[in-house]
Order: C-alpha cells, then sequence, then structure tokens
C-alpha cells in the first residue's frame, strides 16, 4: 500500500504506524515525510527499567521506571504535525530528528539517551520540555530554532553539548544543568530570559557571539577550565553572582548594554578578577551607582595585591630528574628566589592586606576605619587596665578611667592630669597617638570620598 500524499507532494505517515513500529521493536527511518498524529508512547505497553532518581528529578515527580525503545528512531527533514511524547523513556540506541519541524509541544520530560541524540537544525514550534533528561552520548542542537519555551532545566550532559547557532525565541531555561564535555553555545540568540542559574559547566564553556536580548541570569554557576564570552552581547541584566571561574575567562567592557553584577564571584586566578572587576566598575561609574563601583574597585585593587603576592608567582613544574647537576640547579633556582619571594610575602600578603585592604579597604570602606581605630583603643583600654598601666597622682582609679586614657590618647594627646605609670606604657601611649592620630586623617579622607561622590 501506497502512503499519502500531501499537496506538496511529500508522503504523509500516520503516527500510529511509527507507535506500531515502536511496540514490535522494529527500527523507525523516515526522511522528508509528514507525520500526521500525536507521537505519544504513554499508551504503549513496552518493557521497563527502574533507574534511582535524584532529589530534582523527585521534585520534578519523574517516573521510577523508563519504558525502554531498544531501536533506533531516524525522523530527518521531515514535519510532525502532532504532540510528541517521550517522557520517562530510555532509548539504547541513537536518536535522530535532524531537520525536522515539530509543530506541536514536545516532551521528553525525564527521558535517558544513551547514545547520540541529534536535533540539529530542526524547528519546535511548541514549547520544549527537556526537564530531568540525561544525554549519555553526545548532544546536538546547533543551528535548532525554539519558536517557544525551551525548558533544559535539570539536565545533565554525560560529553559535548552543542547549541551552535540554536535561536530560542521566547528565552530557555539551563537552570542546574550539568555539562560534562564541552559546552557549545558559539552564535547562539535569546529572545528573551537565558537562565543558567546553578549551573555546572564543562572544562571548555563556549558563549562566543551569543545574544541575550533580555536578562542573562548565571547565579551560582560554575565554570571549568575556560569560559570564553568573546563578542557575546548583554542586552538585559547580566548576573553573575556568586558565580566561579576557572583558570580562563573572557569578557569585554562594550559587552553589557544595560546592568550587571558579579558581586561576591570567584575566579581561579586574580588576573581575571582584576579584568573583570574593572570593567563591572567601569559600567557602575556610567550608570552612576557609586557604591557598587566602589566595590568592584575593591575587588580590583584585591586582585592586584595577590597578583603582587605569594599566590602571583607563576609555579614552573620541573620534571624529576636523576641527573645531579640539573637536581643541584633547580635547587639554586629555588634558593635565589626565596628573598624575592620573602619580600612579597611581607609587603603584599601581610602589610598591605593588613593596613591598605582589610583596616582601609583602599579608600572606600571608611567604616572598616572606624572599626579598626575603636577596636584598638577597646583592646589597649583592658590592657591599661590589667596592668595599671595608668596613674593620676597617688588616686586609686576607676576601671572606666583606664578606658577614659585610651580614648582620649587616640584622640588627641591630652591626658588631662593621667599619665602613663611606666616607661613600657608610656612607649604604648605614644604608639597609640601616633596610630590615633593617623586613623583620624585617613577615616575623615575616605568619609568625604565615599559621601561627596
Amino acid at each position: 500500500m501506497e502512503p499519502d500524499t500531501c499537496s506538496n507532494q511529500r508522503p504523509v505517515i500516520q503516527a500510529s504506524e511509527i507507535l506500531a513500529k515502536i511496540k514490535r521493536g522494529e527500527d523507525v527511518e523516515y526522511d522528508g515525510v509528514i507525520v500526521e498524529g500525536d507521537l505519544d508512547i504513554s499508551g504503549l505497553e513496552l518493557p521497563t527499567e527502574h533507574v534511582e532518581r535524584t532529589a530534582f528529578d523527585k521534585q520534578l515527580e519523574l517516573s521510577d521506571n523508563l519504558k525502554l525503545i531498544n531501536q533506533q528512531i531516524t525522523i530527518t527533514n521531515s514535519e510532525i504535525r502532532g504532540i510528541i511524547n517521550f517522557s520517562n523513556t530510555l532509548f539504547n540506541k541513537q536518536i535522530k530528528f535532524e531537520g525536522a519541524m515539530f509543530v506541536w509541544e514536545v516532551n521528553f520530560l525525564g527521558a535517558k539517551f544513551g547514545e547520540y541524540a541529534y536535533f540539529g537544525r530542526a524547528k519546535f514550534g511548541g514549547h520544549a520540555y527537556f526537564n530531568g533528561v540525561k544525554f549519555s552520548g553526545y548532544a546536538n542542537f546547533g543551528g535548532t530554532k525554539f519558536t517557544e519555551l525551551a525548558i533544559f532545566r535539570g539536565v545533565k550532559f554525560d560529553r559535548d553539548a552543542y547549541f551552535i547557532e540554536a535561536k530560542f525565541g521566547q528565552g530557555a531555561d539551563f537552570g542546574r544543568d550539568e555539562f560534562g564535555g564541552h559546552t557549545l553555545f558559539i552564535g547562539a540568540e535569546f529572545g528573551r530570559h537565558g537562565d543558567f542559574s546553578e549551573t555546572k559547566f564543562g572544562v571548555h564553556t563556549n558563549f562566543e557571539k551569543v545574544g541575550f536580548r533580555e536578562d542573562a541570569d548565571f547565579r551560582n554557576a560554575k565554570f571549568g577550565w575556560y569560559a570564553g564570552f568573546e563578542e557575546a552581547e548583554f542586552g538585559g541584566y547580566a548576573n553573575f553572582e556568586r558565580a566561579e571561574f576557572g583558570r580562563s575567562v573572557d569578557f569585554d567592557y562594550d559587552q553589557f548594554r544595560q546592568n550587571l553584577s558579579f558581586k561576591y564571584t570567584k575566579f581561579a586566578r586574580p588576573r581575571y578578577q582584576e579584568l573583570v572587576c574593572r570593567i563591572a566598575k567601569r559600567k557602575m561609574e556610567d550608570l552612576g551607582n557609586k557604591n557598587d563601583a566602589d566595590y568592584y574597585f575593591y575587588r580590583e585593587m584585591e586582585a592586584k595585591r595577590i597578583q603582587n603576592g605569594m599566590k602571583g608567582i607563576e609555579q614552573k613544574a620541573h620534571q624529576p630528574s636523576n641527573n645531579i647537576r640539573e637536581r643541584m640547579s633547580q635547587f639554586r633556582d629555588r634558593m635565589v628566589q626565596i628573598p624575592s619571594k620573602t619580600k612579597r610575602f611581607l609587603i603584599y600578603d601581610v602589610l598591605e592586606y593588613v593596613f591598605i585592604q582589610r583596616i582601609f579597604g583602599y579608600g572606600v570602606r571608611p567604616f572598616n576605619v572606624a572599626k579598626a581605630w575603636l577596636s584598638v583603643v577597646f583592646f589597649l583600654g583592658v590592657l591599661y587596665w590589667a596592668g595599671a598601666g595608668v596613674v593620676r597622682g597617688n588616686e586609686p582609679l576607676e576601671w572606666y578611667e583606664y578606658f577614659y586614657f585610651s580614648i582620649v590618647t587616640a584622640a588627641t594627646p591630652g591626658y588631662a592630669g593621667y599619665t602613663p605609670a611606666t616607661g613600657f606604657y608610656t612607649l604604648i601611649a605614644g604608639a597609640q597617638a601616633i596610630f590615633g592620630t593617623f586613623m583620624w586623617a585617613a577615616f575623615i579622607a575616605t568619609f568625604a570620598r565615599k559621601w561627596q561622590r
């Protein structure tokens, strides 16, 4: 019996014919056809396999028993005019929908793909549900067009995932995904919101030339060795709060059209922290947000300090050698570096960290100065009291008078009848007077800078 044909001379295949082949365990292979009816396997009696679901899978209410499809399914360059429902299905063979057009909703909720899954150049006319899916083989969505929502939340990609030049018309949800291999979104377009919050990326992630027309959410995302965003455009709010970047990351100032956030973001290498925070600082200054500009300036300077300190020294890996001369040469190289490393440690990891960063806050945290001043006043007040380090004639002093002495010494060297008891306390009081005067000047300078802006 010859298959029906439509007006454009493409054969028309009934979905029931495909479902019957799946039930019989036969391979499904069609090219350039029109499929009429719903491809819904929920009513088929197929063998099942029990799987352990994650806590997130249970939140999605995914079944613990997956229906098994052990044959290959290939429907290419075809139009499928019905609802697709392959939810909670285990595909043990390759699945290929290259160039297919899905007119209505597509549901692969909780499915598992044991081998290669190919959806390249496909078109999804309705919502596409891939929540909780596991791709054990390569997943290819290159050039795919999603007209409505594309939901990939909680998906696990064990190997490479390709979304090169994919188009997400109504946005996409990739939140809480896990990418085990290379992740390529090169040239992809997000018509609306792009959600990658709490997503774990593999060793290599590339968002080069990606366009986010609205918000891009990468909160709490974790990137592997490389994350590339060269020439990507963020049309809305770009949120990278508490994200973690590996050894290399690329951003550029001109990519951000509106607001952005890199607050509490972690960088494996301080030089990328410096570059990204400088970009964020300049953007905040352009937007008139001085508080956030100060925050990013602080983190930029922190990164510079770390690079100048011990952590900024590139450690050269030496191969073990049995040659005594080579081993002695390596030992001499390490010994020669000791003075330089010691200097770096004392200047940048101790002095600059304690005084310039923690106390003075690089000039943008005036209340750090005030807190340091109060801490020293209280500590030395306790010291004066414990050692009876202050006298006023022959009169005994109350406990609060020792703290009064500490306060006036740090504020102004006027003791008002109080004097240090011994030479030791005289030195302490003198040092405190110098410290207090310097801290007051620093507080006034940083406070004025902060609030006059």
